[in-house]
């Protein structure tokens, strides 16, 4: 049996497929999730991928896309592409309407999304206020990214008559581990399995933005790995 050659067109046309599939959920997700002091802070996951971990294969996929739309514009389209343009060229646009009308709506989209006009700020306010949904008295921070504080900072910030060693004790008591007061509360949830609203809460700390909170470790939530 004759053994197949390796097709390109077949290759680059799956692989756009494939990344358009994942900008598609991803953005998506991204559209519909928390800020990102919230989602850092609660530890925010669909489908084990947090938030950042979202943007990232958002990104690297958005860069696939756009190379395997170039390679299959130019390596294996270029001579229709060309001969199209050519032709078109010298007979002249047969559809100038259908041309005018889609540069003039991207024209307008674009510009439309750049000044906040209707329809498309109602598109931009309720992904905002989706977003903003999120943002509840229960999981909001004290202040923002409170995450990439140090127990040293924390006890200045927040618990000034506690020394940062009487929040590394607490936390070990609760089952924590920890190996020095310069870590920061996102590194002590990562190497815990814990949120870093989790990790906070094991600290007892009453604040002026936060009441009510503290006691054990119930709070948070695990992460999903």
């Amino acid at each position: 049996m004759k053994k197949q050659a390796f097709s390109w067109r077949a290759f680059i046309s799956l692989g756009l497929f494939l990344a358009f599939l994942v900008l598609l959920v991803s953005g998506t997700v991204l559209y519909l999730s928390p800020p990102g002091r919230v989602a850092n802070w609660t530890d925010w996951q669909v489908l084990g991928l947090t938030k950042t971990q979202w943007q990232h294969q958002h990104t690297v996929f958005g860069i696939a896309f756009a190379l395997l739309s170039i390679f299959h514009l130019f390596s294996i389209n270029w001579k229709a592409f060309w001969s199209y343009i050519r032709a078109k060229a010298r007979g002249g646009l047969s559809r100038p309407f259908e041309i005018t009308a889609i540069l003039l709506l991207s024209l307008i989209t674009g510009a439309g999304t750049y000044l906040k006009t209707t329809p498309f700020s109602s598109i931009i306010d309720f992904g905002d206020n989706l977003s903003d949904s999120w943002e509840q008295g229960q999981n909001a921070p004290p202040v923002p990214h409170t995450e990439r504080m140090t127990l040293r900072e924390i006890a200045i910030r927040f618990s000034p008559e506690t020394s940062p060693e009487e929040l590394q004790g607490k936390l070990e008591k609760s089952g924590v581990s920890i190996l020095s007061i310069d870590q920061t509360i996102e590194d002590i949830a990562v190497k815990n399995n814990l949120s870093a609203e989790n990790v906070y809460n094991r600290l007892d700390i009453v604040t002026a933005t936060k009441t009510g909170r503290g006691g054990g470790g119930g709070g948070g939530g695990k992460r999903n790995r």
